[in-house]
């Protein structure tokens, strides 16, 4: 496997990673780990001399002095003097859960500090993403001296323009692809300036403004604002680092995954008011995960700006009340039902019309009525059906909006910046993974052309090639393994949570449970069994023939359960190799 292609039912090119024995034994020696993490280690082609920190990330080691960062320094100044002068400060943030955790970083930071900000966040429906002329406009009304815009801001040229006219001063903090132009603002800190030597390209949102707060509160102590013996510890906002950084699907890789590690073990010491509520009212009781931040608290916090009530997010995660923080969860879970219901109908709808454009590199889907909050979300489902940068965009005259997901090795946030440049959409970027959009419907033809026009001079391949890290026997398939990779944790965007192939097995006792799902038995001539299941596959090629008892090779992910006190492996399969 490791030097052939295999096609699998899923109609997907599948190879085994290519072990270095010599690389596993020098691993197994230098660090002292099993054979298995080594293989598992060597399997992700990891730098001999970086696996110690791959394993061990240490946000100390990661993360370079903030100061590094262009404007650093402009911003922490401009903060410090509105310390210093009592001024009124706003943070102005994105509705996403970057957004709402990077608010909720700077807000509570400021307030210890010694200023209490307000924060706005800006409704999806009326007023779209960014800086908005009349929201600056009612700031500065209300008093406020300076606004720090966080995950937003970057291509606000004509808003930020509007607030240097009215002497509203603006700092950007923001991680998304910029234009070779930035924005007229006091300061505008984003690791992916073209100027920035950093190598933090990778931060979301809510990390840069955890480096902000670092070198603002070094720069209180310096200018005697705030006792150095009595300043507060910021790594208790580490759990908000974290979920922000899950939830906006960026690598998790070097500063990223240093930063996650370790706030994930905060969240599991339950500081957050707010966070502590959406896991009682997700009904989640085991050790904050990946799993648990991306797919149950972020969706929760999102529904709000997806349904009309974006302040809720912000309002969750800074709040002191635990009684508010609760009513607030359950109304969240209450719009993310809600969201579900509207999802549901976009999505069959998007389905329906991407049939037309299969044969597209990137799909570009429209239709009147779409509803605005959901389109990410389904763009993130049409990518797992598809396997290709997707976009979803709700037809409204001049005022379209699109979001748009994509998958690895296409960078959907330059392509929608060199739209904009092109002239074809009004507003837009991203990063990597994610876009946004505003556009003129009359020209989303105009834009799915484009697109793939670009896309196919930097793609030739006519099958991506999925990769699997290890391959296992049944009988070799025990609880042990997956203990031994929880150093290699966190999994997600970047380091993908490992794919293992059992080869050979017999597949029965297939059945479907639920609605949509389909559960075997996998076993192999030893007689040793494992129970599978593939979740959402009916209706799919994977499906239809897990449905049917054969021979075959099994690819997916091993998951550690335990019943009636006893731990057991079970495999979620993702595809199937028919022999």
């Amino acid at each position: 496997m490791s030097s052939n292609y295999f096609s699998s039912v899923n109609n997907k090119k599948w190879s085994l990673r290519t072990i270095e024995e010599r690389k596993v034994n020098k691993l197994i020696q230098d660090l002292e780990i099993s054979d298995f993490l080594a293989r598992f280690v060597s399997s992700r082609n990891i730098d001999i001399d970086k696996v110690e920190d791959f394993i061990n990330p240490s946000i100390r080691k990661q993360l370079p002095s903030p100061l590094l960062l262009k404007d650093m320094t402009l911003a922490i100044n401009r903060i410090s003097k509105a310390f210093t002068n009592n001024e009124n400060i706003a943070i102005f943030g994105d509705y996403d859960v970057d957004g709402a955790t990077s608010s909720a970083v700077l807000y509570k930071s400021f307030k210890l500090f010694g200023n209490e900000p307000i924060i706005y966040i800006p409704d999806r429906l009326k007023e779209g993403y960014g800086p908005n002329i009349k929201a600056l406009k009612k700031l500065k009304e209300q008093g406020i001296d300076l606004v720090v815009t966080v995950d937003c801001g970057m291509t606000s040229f004509k808003e930020l323009d509007y607030a240097k006219n009215i002497n509203l001063d603006v700092i950007v903090v923001d991680h998304h692809a910029p234009e070779a132009k930035l924005p007229d603002a006091i300061a505008v800190i984003n690791p992916n300036r073209i100027d920035d030597n950093t190598g933090l390209g990778m931060l979301a949102a809510v990390g840069v403004s955890f480096m902000l707060v670092g070198a603002l509160k070094s720069k209180l102590i310096e200018i005697n604002y705030i006792n150095e013996n009595n300043a507060p510890n910021l790594s208790f906002l580490l759990d908000l680092v974290a979920l922000g950084t899950i939830c906006d699907v960026v690598p998790l890789i070097g500063a990223n995954r240093a930063l996650v590690k370790q706030g994930l073990r905060v969240m599991s010491k339950k500081q957050n008011n707010g966070i502590n509520a959406l896991f009682e009212v997700s009904e989640i009781e085991d050790i904050p995960s990946v799993f648990h931040a991306g797919f149950l608290l972020g969706p929760r916090i999102n529904a709000g700006g997806r349904v009309g009530q974006p302040s809720l997010g912000a309002k969750l995660l800074t709040t002191d009340n635990k009684n508010e923080a609760r009513e607030i969860s359950y109304h969240l879970n209450c719009l993310n039902e809600e969201r579900k219901k509207l999802e549901a109908d976009v999505l069959f709808e998007a389905k329906t019309l991407a049939l037309s454009f299969e044969s597209n590199e990137i799909l570009v889907l429209s239709k009147k009525n779409w509803h605005v909050g959901v389109i990410g979300i389904v763009a993130s489902r049409i990518v797992e059906l598809y396997n290709k940068p997707t976009i979803i965009i709700t037809e409204d005259g001049k005022n379209s909006k699109g979001s748009g997901r994509s998958v690895s090795g296409k960078d959907i946030g330059k392509l929608i910046t060199s739209a904009k440049q092109s002239d074809i959409i009004f507003n837009g970027g991203g990063h990597p993974m994610a876009c946004g959009l505003t556009m003129d419907e009359t020209k989303i033809n105009d834009l799915r052309q484009f697109l793939n026009k670009n896309n196919k001079s930097k793609s030739r391949d006519n099958k991506t090639i999925y990769w699997v890290d290890l391959a296992i026997s049944v009988s070799g398939a025990i609880p042990d393994l997956i203990k031994q990779l929880k150093l290699a944790e966190p999994f997600g965007s970047g380091n993908p949570e490992p794919k293992f192939i059992i080869k050979n097995v017999n597949l029965f006792n297939s059945k479907i449970v639920g609605e949509h799902h389909v559960k075997c038995t996998l076993t192999d001539s030893s007689n040793s069994r494992i129970d599978a299941i593939a979740f959402r596959c009916i209706g799919t090629p994977l499906g239809k023939s897990l449905l049917n008892n054969y021979n075959a090779h099994v690819i997916g992910k091993l998951k550690l359960s335990e019943w009636n006190g006893r731990e057991r492996l079970q495999m979620h399969i993702d595809d199937v190799i028919e022999l």
